[in-house]
């Protein structure tokens, strides 16, 4: 009987680790490598930082939109009717005007008066302009 004893001793100490603070790995205990873990937590950062950017610049985007041009003339606005010569431009138009406010300011209350999408202007088409301060 001492016999059997001493081989199973045998058996257990050969799977022993070695060396003084050497644990045992545990059966079903995942080990995450230093790459690993930064995948494990870096992914989740780097999705939720994407998402607060998209975020705000879905919220910049809607304050943009907020400030755009109403579709109402605005009350009070004394405007004359002129009628687009062909050539003739907004700045044409705004430097015309009698007035003591920048051409640039002028080009964009024109626009705002008559809903313009863009600059571009047909021949024979009716512009509602400021009157001059």
């Amino acid at each position: 009987m001492d016999h059997a004893h001493t081989v199973l001793r045998t058996a257990i100490s050969a799977t022993a680790p070695v060396g003084a603070g050497a644990t045992a790995a545990r059966p079903g205990r995942l080990r995450l490598t230093r790459r690993g873990r930064l995948l494990l937590i870096g992914l989740p950062v780097l999705t939720a930082a994407a998402a607060l950017m998209l975020g705000a610049a879905l919220m910049a985007g809607g304050l943009v939109n907020q400030a755009q041009a109403s579709t109402e003339a605005p009350i009070g606005v004394e405007a004359r009717e002129v009628v687009v010569a062909p050539g003739e431009t907004l700045w044409d138009i705004a430097s015309e005007i009698d007035s003591t406010e920048d051409t640039d300011v002028l080009i964009l209350r024109i626009a705002e008066l008559n809903d313009l999408d863009g600059s571009t202007l047909q021949p024979g088409q009716r512009l509602d302009v400021p009157v001059g301060d």
